[in-house]
């Protein structure tokens, strides 16, 4: 017989080492448990839930997909008894906070969740931190951690607290490991480690009792158990367990669906509504160009205040030329990453708004991902013999701040066979284009359009990495753009030096300009050419039934 969760003591101690008489046995130091599922990773959570006290502090380590957040899910739905409670990852917007209703209303309404009328620990909020977007030790400027502390916390990446919030013994916690690979929180195992006494008590209790096993996370606990950590041990039943979704569900022709998208990623506000089969019913975009051309580039804080002043509006006329109200929509899909957090917020919260006023699905997007998969939507007018991409295809996604060949075999089915070290190709049309005086935002267009006039045989740029002595980097289909940028920088100011370049004719100039700019494009685009063939070739003898090649991202508009 199999459970989804097996708990394994484990002794820190060597073998050899014998207990001393007067001490008796020497209690385990840790625990190991098995998870073969996202259930019993919520299930996990849920059980330490009802262990919980005002004061403790969880510390979720482990890989991205490891499932550190299936475990915060669980234990947020056992602890507020509300096994539909939406619990999305915290990673872009570094902080979440629930609470009951009781404490709701005395919180900061932005930063705080109400997840449900009770808690197990009354007027105890639980916060769900995740600075992994962060630098170690800066979000302790941004959060107030003494107050945290004495509520109940998840910290997701705790690596990245500091030195100063974080040592080998405080905060006193929980520590809970995640090892292992595969599909997203299956077939882990988990290493639960006490730091200081209060865990330690609960770490030898579970090795006596079998573990921190519940029924399954979505059991609410009974109104008597609310402000008493419980326990229950028992092994979980190996039947799925499908939890109630408190929002509308969709309806079963793709054609009724009406979804609301939004995109707050970066320097633009964006907003759609689609029909299920692909169709743009409305849309709307605010640009920010002008906000950010004085300054050369994106400047996050002034991106953030022009993604809040335009969001509404920019959402209603989407709405409007649609034809459609707000009640009107089936679900709402929102942009939840890669990108700037402070832009991300402002998009997240609106969705997370309207999906809660009117009780809809809410679908969180990868930045990348929508990149990829768009071009799985039929174009409109429909053209003859339209055929989308088939699984499994090559893509190649040349973007602003991304440059990656991946192969996708499915919708959330990826392998990326190469990456950039250092810059994206459009990063560095970005700034070669400010190099060459260029204000206007994005500049790599605008560089494109240099490059037609110039001559790209002038200059002799160094083509990326074919000096590098790394022969796997050499080989490899990772891509490099940072040197070729900094070789451009130099061969400006080389050839033409301020005092140069006011002199010359404005005719001249423009040539110099464009030769350069002709000369840099060209071993880009080479580079870029060289690493996505290698990456193709990769992705055939993976799979051999490959047909298609997705050329995705700003980057790809460029001809």
């Amino acid at each position: 017989r199999t459970s989804r969760l097996l708990f394994v003591p484990a002794v820190l101690s060597s073998p050899e080492r014998k207990p001393c008489p007067a001490m008796g046995p020497k209690p385990p130091d840790q625990l190991q448990v098995h998870l073969l599922d996202v259930d019993a990773t919520e299930g996990l959570g849920a059980a330490l839930a009802h262990e919980a006290q005002r004061g403790d502090v969880f510390f979720l380590r482990g890989e991205l997909g490891s499932g550190k957040t299936s475990l915060a899910r669980g234990f947020l739905r056992s602890f507020f008894g509300n096994p539909a409670l939406d619990v999305p990852s915290p990673s872009y917007l570094l902080h979440f906070s629930y609470s009951s209703s009781s404490m709701a209303a005395k919180q900061d309404p932005v930063q705080a969740f109400q997840a449900s009328d009770n808690s197990l620990v009354p007027d105890c909020p639980v916060h769900h931190i995740d600075p992994y977007r962060l630098p170690a030790g800066k979000i302790a400027s941004l959060i107030d951690f003494e107050a945290i502390w004495r509520d109940v916390c998840l910290v997701e990446w705790p690596e990245r607290l500091g030195d100063q919030l974080a040592d080998e013994e405080n905060p006193p916690r929980l520590e809970v490991a995640f090892e292992g690979f595969g599909p997203q929180a299956e077939g882990r195992t988990v290493t639960l480690r006490a730091v200081g006494s209060r865990w330690q008590g609960a770490i030898d209790r579970w090795g006596q009792e079998g573990g921190p096993l519940r029924s399954r996370s979505s059991d609410p606990p009974q109104q008597a158990s609310f402000g008493t950590p419980a326990f229950q041990a028992g092994p979980l039943s190996s039947t799925p367990i499908l939890r109630p979704r408190n929002c509308r569900a969709l309806p079963e022709n793709r054609l009724d669906w009406c979804i609301l998208g939004i995109e707050s990623s970066c320097d633009d506000t964006g907003a759609a509504v689609l029909r299920g089969d692909g169709k743009i019913l409305g849309e709307a975009l605010a640009s920010q160009a002008g906000i950010h051309e004085q300054w050369g580039g994106v400047v996050p804080r002034l991106a953030q205040e022009g993604h809040k002043k335009a969001i509404d509006e920019t959402v209603e006329e989407a709405l409007r030329r649609a034809g459609l109200s707000a009640a009107e929509l089936t679900g709402v899909a929102v942009t939840v990453g890669p990108g700037l957090g402070l832009c991300l917020e402002v998009g997240v919260r609106k969705a997370l708004h309207i999906a809660a006023e009117y009780r809809l699905p809410l679908v969180r997007v990868h930045h990348m991902e929508a990149h990829m998969m768009v071009t799985r939507l039929p174009p409109s007018p429909l053209p003859e013999g339209f055929a989308a991409p088939d699984f499994p295809l090559i893509t190649l996604l040349v973007s602003g701040g991304h440059n990656m060949a991946v192969l996708t075999r499915g919708v959330g089915q990826h392998i990326i066979l190469g990456s950039t070290i250092d810059d994206s190709i459009g990063e560095a049309f970005d700034k070669t284009a400010r190099v060459l005086g260029i204000t206007q935002v994005p500049g790599g267009p605008h560089l494109e359009r240099l490059a037609k006039d110039g001559d790209p045989k002038v200059h002799v740029l160094p083509r990326p990495l074919s000096k590098t002595r790394d022969k796997a980097l050499m080989d490899g289909c990772d891509y490099s753009f940072s040197g070729l940028k900094t070789a451009v920088r130099t061969l400006v100011e080389k050839q033409l030096p301020s005092a140069k370049a006011s002199a010359l004719a404005e005719e001249d100039l423009h040539k110099a300009k464009a030769d350069v700019a002709a000369a840099f494009q060209n071993v880009a685009v080479q580079h870029l050419c060289e690493r996505a063939s290698r990456a193709a070739g990769w992705a055939m003898e993976l799979e051999p039934s490959t047909k298609w090649l997705v050329v995705a991202g700003g980057g790809g508009a460029k001809k």
